[in-house]
């Protein structure tokens, strides 16, 4: 049968094209370089050829349609570079520094994960921080959630104070529980802050400040540990005598006290009527150790014409001949005696006087910090001609002036040797006038 095939295609809207046309224009035709059918294939294909004879029109090339190898680029030679291209300016995303993220959440309480309680108080804090500093907290492990710290060796304050020591950037240590907080570090185990505290108390803490800081080691237990504190008192040590605290100090710390060459004093007698205070203070329970505390009195600082009239067994002042009347206290004015007199005996010949120290084993004492009060009644100048003895009830009521003063009077006190001008002689020679007629 012969083959037919309409010349013309009609569509929808009774417009004719050529079959010829389509074909041309078809990109599934033979002369179409696509191999793959369309659903407008369908659409323009003629309906009355015979597909049984009819071929379908699409691309039958004898070449093969991929005959590129397989090859990667790492095969090929590329690799991705070491380094960054050097731009004159690249541009970079804004991103918060890491270390001031985590110091806002830890400075600002965010997202704790431990909860320290010492007593009745709790603070919730960043375990994360304390192992940071503390051996303590290291040994207990990431797991540890709640815990418990002794308050008898760290009290609420001070862990306080180690927690801001550690999260800030220059932390400075307060004078206000300076002594718990190094109490605190030692049990922590935090050395970095154990130097700092010892470096505070090593440094700028004398006189008064020394003297409250040793007060407060009491309280805290740790009295020996800081009793040397009482050795850097100088010319607050007349008011301190004066308080309450000094007749309540220990055997050792008063020892320590009286024993220092800075305390500041006008006469070795005043030395010797402090100790004769605080004995009295408890007397006759410290009597007992009447003889290892009066050693530290330097009477061969005293002229001997004093120590004699000190010896006179008519002392009108109970407290005072209570003292004297030992046996211990009156070997040792009589040391003192026999030292100041020899050295009278040589004179000026101060070579002669050292050579018979040196045949004897004497040991010449060693100076105080002399000072001069010039509201005192009995202080003299350094080189004054009047050595006048003056009761205990005089140093008593000088103690009770002082109580009455306002705090920092004690640094009105002036080196002995500063002037040459002596209110208390001057008021004896001019009675000493005023008796005579002159």
């Amino acid at each position: 049968m012969q083959q037919y095939i309409e010349d013309t295609y009609e569509d929808e809207e009774g417009n004719s094209t050529s079959i010829e046309s389509i074909v041309s224009s078809n990109p599934l035709s033979e002369e179409s370089e696509c191999g793959e059918r369309h659903r407008w294939q369908e659409k323009f294909e003629p309906r009355a050829v015979n597909s049984s004879v009819y071929a379908p029109i699409f691309c039958q090339s004898d070449t093969p349609y991929n005959n590129l190898a397989d090859h990667t680029l790492m095969s090929l030679g590329y690799k991705a570079p070491d380094e960054w291209p050097e731009l004159k300016r690249q541009a970079r995303v804004a991103k918060p520094n890491l270390y001031e993220l985590l110091s806002e959440i830890v400075q600002k309480d965010r997202k704790t994960n431990a909860v320290i309680t010492i007593a009745q108080s709790s603070l919730q804090v960043h375990l994360i921080v304390l192992q940071c500093f503390s051996g303590l907290f290291c040994d207990l492990g990431n797991d540890t959630v709640n815990v418990e710290l002794p308050a008898e060796w760290v009290t609420p304050r001070a862990f306080r104070l180690i927690y801001d020591w550690m999260i800030a950037d220059a932390p400075l240590l307060s004078r206000l529980g300076l002594l718990e907080v190094l109490r605190a570090a030692s049990f922590l185990r935090i050395p970095q802050l154990e130097r700092q505290c010892e470096h505070c108390l090593a440094h700028g803490i004398t006189e008064e400040s020394a003297v409250l800081l040793y007060l407060e080691a009491r309280l805290l237990r740790m009295e020996r540990a800081h009793r040397p504190l009482l050795q850097r008192v100088g010319r607050f040590f007349l008011t301190l005598v004066a308080s309450q605290e000094f007749l309540q100090l220990p055997m050792h710390a008063l020892w320590l006290l009286l024993s220092s060459n800075s305390i500041g004093v006008n006469t070795e007698l005043e030395v010797f009527m402090a100790a004769v205070r605080w004995l009295n203070f408890q007397w006759p329970k410290r009597r007992l150790i009447i003889a290892q505390l009066i050693s530290c009195v330097r009477f061969a600082l005293v002229p001997p014409w004093l120590l004699i009239r000190l010896h006179d067994r008519h002392i009108r002042s109970i407290e005072l001949k209570r003292i004297i009347s030992q046996p211990e206290v009156l070997q040792q004015l009589h040391d003192g005696i026999g030292y100041t007199t020899t050295r009278l005996c040589y004179g000026s010949d101060r070579d002669a006087f050292m050579l018979h120290l040196e045949r004897t084993g004497m040991q010449p004492p060693e100076q105080r910090n002399w000072i001069y009060d010039r509201e005192c009644s009995y202080h003299h100048r350094l080189h004054c001609q009047i050595s006048d003895e003056f009761p205990y009830e005089a140093f008593i009521g000088y103690l009770s002036w002082l109580q009455t003063q306002h705090g920092n009077y004690w640094q009105s006190l002036e080196p002995v040797d500063v002037s040459e001008v002596c209110l208390c002689c001057q008021t004896a020679a001019k009675e000493l006038k005023e008796t005579f007629h002159i």
